[in-house]
């Protein structure tokens, strides 16, 4: 009797141990806004090349650039621009840095409040910084791990006069492209190769 005593108490506590991990495995597999984020603050510092179309409602066609974009932890941003023009623009700091025709300009993020935010929308996306983002944008997560969609819709009245909306893809903790849809009607489209 003693025996098979045990052996119900230990088929209790397999049955609660496997049901217990199910409950784990499938909290784990829940895909929201704290799991994007994680994945994201997981993916190393990288250079990826890109292309970037930029669409007016003034041109025909839209104009095509080339060129790498880097990420460093904890808050530096590269875009590095090689076609049709050289020019790199760096975030890192509180500042903007872009070279244009060998001559270097920098300016304070913090006096430019629209590069501000797309500073923010950057390197909260690249760092899985939801508190970052949240605290120039009002968040909106779609699809799942292996295909996601995070729309960023400014809080603030000064920048949703010039961006609409701006929308990172990806699958896991890796950004596929960002489109920047402007009040104007205007957009842009960067694709990371």
């Amino acid at each position: 009797m003693n025996a098979l005593r045990r052996r119900a108490v230990a088929l209790i506590a397999f049955t609660a141990l496997l049901a217990s991990s199910a409950q784990s495995l499938a909290q784990t597999g829940k895909f929201d806004l704290v799991r994007l984020m994680q994945l994201l603050s997981l993916a190393p510092a990288a250079e990826v090349p890109y292309t970037e179309k930029k669409y007016s409602s003034l041109l025909a066609e839209p104009i095509v650039s080339f060129g790498t974009l880097s990420y460093r932890r904890p808050d530096t941003v590269e875009k590095n621009m090689t076609a049709p023009r050289n020019e790199r623009f760096r975030i890192t700091g509180e500042e903007l840095i872009v070279v244009r025709n060998g001559a270097e300009r920098r300016f304070a993020l913090s006096s430019q409040p629209l590069l501000s935010a797309f500073a923010a929308s950057l390197r909260g996306v690249l760092a899985g910084d939801a508190a970052l983002l949240r605290g120039h944008y009002r968040l909106a997560l779609e699809g799942e791990e292996q295909g996601w969609q995070l729309a960023m819709i400014p809080l603030e009245e000064d920048i949703s006069r010039y961006v609409e909306r701006i929308t990172v893809s990806g699958r896991a903790g890796l950004i596929g492209q960002i489109e920047v849809r402007e009040a104007s009607g205007d957009r842009s489209v960067l694709q990371v190769r």
